[in-house]
């Protein structure tokens, strides 16, 4: 039971970040630590990106209601993706005065859709 609570508090993280994205990219842009260092403010990129994570969140959520593992590895592979992105962005010297922020926000998610994904995997087999 509190992996299922896990899976849909994560999955309401994630799709609610995608929302705000979506609703309001200026805002998001001015909310979020070090986004603005990544360059101007693209609201059909930053749309579509939210577009991304309203899926991942979805698919977190349609795990446990159903779908099984197979939604939730691939909303793994997105937030994992990300988070490999943001990883060897930092190896080449960005965010790096906002890693508090990347671990939480970024990783986290990551190695917890990860772990969802795996733990759901083994009480199916």
């Amino acid at each position: 039971m509190p992996m299922k609570i896990l899976t849909y508090v994560l999955a309401a993280a994630v799709a609610g970040n995608g929302f705000f994205m979506f609703i309001d990219p200026p805002a998001w842009y001015g909310a979020v630590p070090g986004v603005s260092d990544t360059g101007p403010l693209n609201l059909h990129f930053v749309r579509d990106i939210g577009i991304a994570f309203i899926t991942a969140g979805v698919a977190l959520a349609w795990s446990e209601l159903g779908a099984g593992w197979r939604a939730s590895a691939l909303a793994a592979m997105f937030i994992g993706g990300h988070s490999a992105l943001h990883m060897s962005e930092t190896v080449l010297g960005h965010h790096q005065d906002v890693l508090l922020n990347e671990i939480v926000a970024v990783h986290l998610p990551a190695v917890l859709a990860i772990v969802i994904s795996i733990v759901q995997r083994r009480a199916k087999a």
